[in-house]
């Protein structure tokens, strides 16, 4: 936007909001800074997810690098973007949209994931690994389609996340989707 443009905008601006009105700031005017601010997010799961977070105002900050593929046994499993303070794995065997993200903030570190649609369970299994703790912790929190949880961070280094969805049976826990790809809290 030129100078000229800008003033005649910030003038009418004024102008309306002195009158008692209300104005829009034109798209261009408020979009340009916050775009230039973050690099792409390269997978449409992961940027949903992200822009729900609170995109580059959430704890995950803006994307660092470029979204790679996730392989397990050789075959590809979903994608994985880093981001300032964390990282979103997409993991489409635990439903379409389902995104698991981590980061670290404040001396803790979080996992967050959803959507598991049109899988609703009745619990979640988490599971967390750490440097300092190499065969780490599972605990159980209650179900639905979404959940975020955090760990007191105990050393330095990744915490690695997954979550598995699961329902109560006769016998105990039935989990048909298996765990998710992980989630590294940050690269």
């Amino acid at each position: 936007m030129s100078a000229l443009n800008r003033r005649v905008t910030g003038a009418l601006l004024g102008s309306l909001l002195a009158l008692g009105g209300t104005a829009a700031v034109p798209a261009t005017a408020a979009g340009e800074s916050r775009a230039a601010a973050c690099g792409p997010v390269d997978e449409s799961h992961i940027q949903a997810r992200w822009t729900a977070l609170g995109g580059q105002n959430s704890a995950l900050g803006c994307p660092v690098g470029d979204l790679y593929d996730v392989y397990v046994g050789g075959v590809k499993r979903g994608e994985r973007q880093f981001f300032q303070y964390g990282s979103m794995t997409h993991s489409p065997a635990q439903g379409p949209d389902m995104v698991v993200s981590a980061w670290e903030r404040r001396g803790y570190a979080y996992f967050n994931w959803g959507t598991t649609s049109p899988y609703h369970y009745d619990v979640f299994l988490y599971r967390w690994t750490s440097p300092a703790d190499a065969q780490g912790e599972q605990r159980q929190t209650s179900g639905g389609t979404s959940g975020q949880i955090r760990v007191l961070r105990e050393t330095t280094g990744a915490y690695k996340f997954k979550v598995e969805g699961c329902d109560d049976g006769t016998f105990g826990l039935t989990c048909r989707q298996g765990w998710t790809l992980t989630a590294p809290s940050h690269g």
